[in-house]
């Protein structure tokens, strides 16, 4: 966690879309191709990812600095 790096493996059953949260924030993401949600900008806590169904995804995440209170804040404005 010095790092801040987290490599995580995936197989879903189906396929299907879920949503990838890290309440840190998303400094940088990595997977196959056709896998994030192009709408994912850098510093976002979460990321829609496309899983297939019965493939293993593996996705290599930076994790951001905030804390955890910061979100509370953004979202009072």
């Amino acid at each position: 966690m010095g790092a801040r790096t987290v490599e995580l493996t995936v197989t879903s059953l189906r396929q299907q879309d879920v949503t990838l949260m890290a309440r840190h924030g998303i400094e940088a993401i990595t997977a196959p191709a056709g896998v994030i949600d192009p709408a994912f900008e850098t510093g976002m806590a979460d990321v829609g990812v496309h899983l297939p169904a019965n493939r293993a995804v593996t996705f290599r995440l930076t994790l951001g600095h905030r804390r955890p209170f910061d979100w509370c804040a953004a979202e009072r404005r």
